[in-house]
């Protein structure tokens, strides 16, 4: 007699090896996957802005710096959902002309403008209503700019200038105008 098992049982140990060895690679790819998902929604967490008030009831926002120095809000414009940059070296509010459609906003007249990435013609458009949180204001100027791409208006000195900013250790505070700043 030979020592060797038969074939089946050498054909079940085959295929409940590769069985354990597929769930063991499942197992680590789906608990990888669980680890940087966690990390993410924690570094996205941690940008989040995050809005208080004072003892008087005045709002403030707190925005965080993105890795490019930059500050992101959502806001809405026309009752709305849009996505802001902030840009304090703005003096007008700028919209992609995909938002704008979206916005279902009219173009006014053409002017030029000069930003970082040279001169542009843009068109005058004018919201209802504008918002990012508590901080809302009405009938305000902006414009459609067709050479913006993407789904961002960068929000601009035109809606800030109504606010108190305070740019300190990649934060950027928003608060009532005469309201203390933390």
């Amino acid at each position: 007699m030979s020592d060797s098992k038969p074939e089946s049982i050498q054909d079940n140990s085959r295929r409940i090896a590769g069985v354990m060895i597929t769930l063991l690679w499942l197992l680590v790819l789906g608990g990888g996957t669980w680890l940087a998902q966690g990390w993410l929604d924690a570094r996205q967490a941690a940008k989040a802005p995050e809005w208080s008030s004072d003892d008087q009831g005045q709002p403030t926002l707190i925005l965080k710096a993105d890795r490019y120095g930059q500050f992101a809000v959502d806001g809405s414009a026309n009752e709305q959902k849009i996505h802001f940059l902030i840009d304090t070296g703005a003096s007008g509010i700028s919209i992609p002309s995909s938002v704008a459609e979206q916005l279902n906003l009219s173009r006014g007249g053409a002017f030029e403008v000069r930003t970082a990435n040279g001169t542009g013609r843009v068109f005058r458009t004018r919201l209802d209503k504008l918002s990012i949180g508590p901080f809302t204001q009405y009938n305000v100027t902006a414009h459609i700019n067709p050479g913006m791409e993407g789904d961002t208006a960068l929000l601009g000195m035109n809606f800030l200038r109504h606010y108190e900013l305070l740019h300190r250790q990649g934060e950027l505070t928003i608060s009532s105008p005469g309201q203390a700043l933390p």
